[in-house]
């Protein structure tokens, strides 16, 4: 088997004899002149990146204009875009093969008779040059922009700057039976002109000159020309891809100053061809390939070597792993496909007949239980398919549960049910989240909330083949209510009087129940009227939605007759009895004053309250035993007045 490198060497050598034994044609000679200098076979340096130079390069021979012609040229104008100048000239002219001047007449300035297609890249005012660098066509050496035949126009349609150190096409067509002359740049039309060159700018001579002339001055750049000579070819793969067993075809279409002479195809798996368009290649394994196509001229000049990668895919292999699951959980699956060339970049899962997932690790699930098919087919970037794969996996039951459970009160026992709906799994354990940070493990637990609201209660179980259910949710609210009536007071016989009640409560909508019914105006109201002839006494009961309770009591005294009472002494030693000296009030809504002096006459104690009294201190300081005044003023529920004074003795 013969190396690699030696099939590369034995490669290059047949290209060297190729080329040196094909007998030469002189297509042209042409003529330097000033700074210009052949770089290559068919290359020219026009002007070097110096100051005040001027460079042409003409072909010898005349071309006759009656005839058609489509010049193909690659132009390279340097990499400097604002110090930049100042251009190049394809110029048709019958006069000399040694014309050209330096500065911004690009050495077409003054020519007359010529035809000139001006790249120009410096902006000269006094010439009414545009910005950007630009393309025209003008007539007689005149390069001031105003009578162009054609433009001034941007050189390329996508870049103002041509000055990019890149090579660009350039291509000069003219047709005498229409009398069209276009230029194309980077094969996008430029412009164009319909003159009859022949009778108008050359005074009825056919035979002209072409060359291209160049020139620097204050500023400078790079400027060179290639007679074409560009291999280009095309593949009937998308991408220049295609799978194993598809043949490649190849097709030429390279461009070329001069007619080409000859091809050389290397495929890159030691096999070549000399022909234009080598017949389909068929690539005996896959691999990716570097073919390779090198053209020569009829001028004698070979160009660079066009080489492009083309892949020729593998067929790839699917395979996986896959794991028993449980319905509506992901099964584990393991993808283990593969390619020996190509990017596997398509996969397409299928569950049951349905295609359930396109990624390369899919998520996969079933809800029903029983044995499951997946099947699996893969393609790579390149576009080869592999066959299809198919694998089983059983989905065992999962317990499907859910809650029962009722609405309920703060610090209140609330009673869940943990329910199982399926009858095809034996449950072995239970985990409850009460929704309030705590958790349980039994079926039936009884939770109590510290806390109100709306809670949300989350229940799944584990059966014994270790499934584990979706979780069951119920949204319960936990309530409160608290109630506060009227203090226990005195009313008037048969004199209307309500009950003011406040509530605190979670729902907004609370109910109300008074017990005894008797006497009230409504006993299922918050406030009813009450209206009365003995004492009673009357509770009220607050209950929520939820079923949340709160009561209070009430004790009412009916009004008979009022009276004021005053100890004549009283013990503050602290036993809880007789310890204060107050006013003993029946039937009394209001008292004036009740003041008590010493025996000086001083003021030792006032007050207006129906229940405050003295403790016997005066600022803190307990005093002696002995006889006090006292004097009240108060009246009763009728409006009775009675104002009385009194002695009471202070007993240590």
């Amino acid at each position: 088997m013969i190396s690699w490198k030696l099939s590369t060497l034995v490669t290059s050598i047949f290209i060297y004899v190729l080329l040196l034994c094909t007998p030469l044609f002189s297509f042209s000679q042409y003529i330097l002149n000033g700074a210009a200098v052949q770089n290559s076979c068919n290359c020219y340096t026009l002007t070097p990146a110096q100051f005040t130079q001027a460079g042409s390069v003409w072909n010898s021979n005349k071309i006759n204009l009656n005839n058609p012609f489509d010049f193909w040229f690659n132009v390279y104008l340097g990499c400097l875009d604002a110090n930049g100048a100042d251009g190049i000239v394809f110029m048709l002219q019958p006069i000399s093969t040694s014309i050209g001047s330096t500065g911004e007449g690009m050495g077409f300035s003054g020519i007359s008779p010529s035809i000139g297609i001006t790249l120009d890249t410096w902006q000269n005012l006094n010439h009414n040059d545009p910005t950007y660098d630009h393309i025209s066509i003008q007539a007689n050496g005149n390069a001031v922009h105003g009578s162009d035949l054609a433009g001034p126009v941007q050189i390329s349609p996508a870049n103002e700057n041509i000055e990019d150190c890149q090579w660009h096409i350039l291509r000069i067509t003219w047709d005498p039976a229409t009398q069209w002359l276009r230029g194309y740049f980077d094969n996008v039309l430029r412009v164009e002109a319909q003159i009859n060159m022949i009778t108008t700018i050359f005074n009825n001579d056919p035979n002209v000159y072409w060359g291209f002339t160049a020139a620097t001055g204050g500023a400078h750049n790079l400027q060179e020309f290639c007679t074409a000579l560009n291999p280009i070819f095309t593949t009937n793969a998308q991408n220049d891809a295609v799978c194993f067993g598809t043949p490649v075809s190849f097709t030429e279409s390279s461009i070329s100053f001069a007619p080409i002479q000859s091809w050389y195809w290397d495929f890159g798996d030691g096999t070549t061809s000399t022909q234009q368009n080598p017949p389909p290649h068929n690539y005996t394994i896959p691999g990716i390939y570097d073919v390779k196509l090198v053209i020569r001229g009829l001028d004698g000049c070979v160009s660079d070597t066009l080489k492009k990668r083309v892949t020729v895919g593998s067929k790839p292999v699917a395979n996986f792993q896959i794991f028993d699951t449980c319905t509506g959980k992901p099964v584990r699956v393991i993808n283990q496909s593969t390619n020996q060339v190509g990017v596997i970049t398509e996969w397409t899962w299928v569950i049951d007949g349905l295609v359930a997932a396109t990624d390369q690790q899919p998520v996969l699930s079933v809800s029903t239980p029983g044995v499951h098919t997946v099947k699996l087919v893969v393609k790579s970037a390149v576009g080869c398919q592999s066959d299809t794969i198919t694998k089983t996996f059983v989905a065992n039951p999962a317990p499907v549960v859910d809650i029962i459970g009722v609405d309920g009160c703060i610090n209140q026992p609330i009673n869940f049910l943990g329910s199982q709906i399926d009858n095809q799994t034996t449950i072995t354990q239970w985990n409850w989240d009460f929704g309030d940070g705590s958790a349980g493990t039994v079926q039936n637990p009884v939770h109590i909330y510290q806390q109100t609201g709306n809670i949300n209660v989350q229940l799944k179980a584990t059966a014994s083949n270790g499934c584990v259910s979706a979780d069951a949710i119920k949204t319960i609210t936990i309530g409160y209510i608290d109630v506060e009536t009227i203090n226990d007071t005195m009313v008037l016989p048969n004199l209307p009087f309500i009950l003011v009640t406040s509530w605190w409560s979670s729902s907004p909508n609370p109910s109300f129940s008074w017990n005894p019914s008797t006497g009230l105006s409504n006993p299922f109201i918050s406030g009813p009227v009450l209206s009365l002839q003995d004492d009673a006494s009357f509770v009220i009961t607050v209950t929520t939605p939820e079923g949340c309770k709160a009561t209070d009591t009430v004790n009412i005294k009916v009004f008979k007759g009022s009276a004021v009472y005053v100890p004549s002494g009283f013990t503050p030693n602290g036993d809880g009895r007789n310890d204060y000296l107050r006013g003993l009030y029946v039937g009394i809504k209001q008292v004036h004053y009740f003041k008590i002096y010493n025996r000086w006459g001083q003021q030792i104690f006032s007050t207006t309250s129906l229940i405050e009294g003295w403790d016997g201190t005066i600022r803190g300081v307990k005093q002696s035993t002995g006889t006090y005044v006292w004097m009240l003023k108060a009246e009763d529920l009728a409006g009775k007045i009675y104002e009385i004074k009194g002695t009471s003795t202070l007993i240590r």
